[in-house]
């Protein structure tokens, strides 16, 4: 039998080339720094959207209390349909608010979580949703993501 040529041996650990993926999970790792919080992932915020918009403009009215540009949502509201938000659908409201949500994220990225959680419950306690608030704050300390199920009876 043959001697393995360099192809045919099992790779070792030091062999194997990394994946782009595993490089860049530990590059966002290490720049991230911590975990992001249960109640701030893209999802949560999704659901939250859902929870808020759709009553008014309730949606703006989050995203103003949390210090987006007045631009920035003005810019949402009027790509969510030719006349803005006024008329708009519940689901165009929930899409520019969670597309807003999401901007704001951004905009914070360098902050603690902790910080982006006590904004997040301030902004809601201010524009009178403190049972809203409460879910948050509930949420974020048992590291739950939020469900549409905590905000039924509210």
């Amino acid at each position: 039998m043959p001697p393995l040529g360099k192809s045919d041996r099992k790779r070792g650990k030091k062999d194997r080339p990394k994946s782009k993926d595993s490089s860049r999970a530990q590059s966002r790792a290490s720049t991230i720094g911590k975990k992001e919080s249960a109640v701030l992932t893209d999802g949560s915020l999704a659901i939250l959207a859902r929870e808020v918009a759709i009553e008014k403009l309730n949606g703006l009215i989050l995203c103003m209390y949390l210090n987006i540009p007045n631009t920035t949502i003005v810019n949402a509201a009027n790509d969510a349909s030719d006349k803005g938000l006024i008329d708009a659908t519940d689901v165009m409201k929930i899409e520019a608010t969670q597309k807003l949500l999401l901007a704001w994220k951004t905009m914070r990225a360098g902050s603690k979580e902790k910080e982006k959680v006590k904004d997040l419950e301030r902004a809601l306690r201010e524009m009178g949703k403190p049972e809203f608030a409460d879910v948050i704050n509930d949420k974020h300390a048992n590291s739950i993501e939020l469900s549409q199920e905590f905000f039924q009876n509210l």
